[in-house]
């Protein structure tokens, strides 16, 4: 009976996207309905980098790549590269709240975990069942 209901690891990739494909979408929705205040610091998070002007422009390219990627993960469509660009953007923004002398290391060590996270998914790969197949 147990093998019946734990040996499904295409299901368990399927749960764990749909979870993080839908609640990283959400957070890019709420960031472009939050305004402009928000924008301007999400797109500050690319400082860490050297990138520093037209941050509001910058926050409105990341917001709308977290909806894009958001949804690309819950699909399984370019899973890859949807998730390698939220390691990516995860990592930057750890970096930049570690630059910014933040002492909240639970809310470092959050962003690290979830980087680590999206860059094992990378290598794990979607699963069956997906839009795209591999």
């Amino acid at each position: 009976m147990s093998a019946l209901l734990f040996d499904r690891q295409d299901f368990g990739k399927l749960f764990i996207r749909l979870v993080f494909g839908i609640v990283l979408a959400a957070k890019g929705i709420m960031f472009c309905m939050e305004g402009q205040s928000s924008l301007i610091l999400l797109g500050s998070i690319l400082s860490v980098t050297g990138v520093t002007s037209l941050p509001l422009c910058l926050g409105w390219i990341v917001a709308v790549c977290h909806i894009v990627c958001g949804i690309m993960v819950a699909l399984g469509a370019f899973f890859k590269t949807s998730t390698f660009l939220f390691g990516t953007f995860f990592l930057l923004e750890a970096a930049l709240k570690y630059q910014m002398g933040s002492n909240l290391v639970g809310e470092i060590a959050y962003l690290v975990m979830l980087a680590a996270a999206m860059y094992g998914f990378m290598f794990i790969g979607s699963g069956a069942y997906t839009v795209q197949k591999q």
